[in-house]
């Protein structure tokens, strides 16, 4: 049953990914315009709201193989959210430019330890 939620949410991943590549051009959008920009936390965006309804009830089931990649996975994700709130396109400050390569370099490093847990469960066969 864990690795089947697991292989639930990581069948979406694109969609995911596309998301936060969505999330990072809004806001990367309202820097640019000085436009309000509504952040979401790490629970509340699609990505986070369905790894919390799937893979968080099961995480202690997980194999012990691939607990760091899913401990790994939350970390970079709610990092990026946190970052993100700490920029605000109407009141800009010095910090908005790094913190935004930060939030890049966050997602880059997200969807790749997306990819990795997702060949792992094709390699077990819980993915196509």
């Amino acid at each position: 049953m864990p690795l089947t939620n697991l292989a639930t949410l990581l069948r979406d991943m694109d969609l995911y990914i596309s998301q936060h590549a969505i999330y990072i051009n809004k806001l990367e959008k309202a820097i640019e315009n000085k436009e309000p920009f509504e952040h979401k936390d790490c629970h509340h965006c699609n990505f986070g709201a369905k790894w919390d309804e799937l893979v968080k009830p099961v995480k202690e089931q997980l194999p012990e193989d691939l607990k760091p990649y899913v401990e790994e996975i939350e970390t970079v994700h709610c990092q990026f959210h946190d970052i993100s709130k700490q920029i605000d396109p109407t009141q800009p400050k010095e910090t908005d430019k790094q913190n935004f390569e930060t939030m890049e370099d966050l997602s880059t490093k997200l969807f790749q330890d997306l990819l990795k847990l997702k060949h792992i469960l094709k390699e077990r066969g819980f993915l196509e």
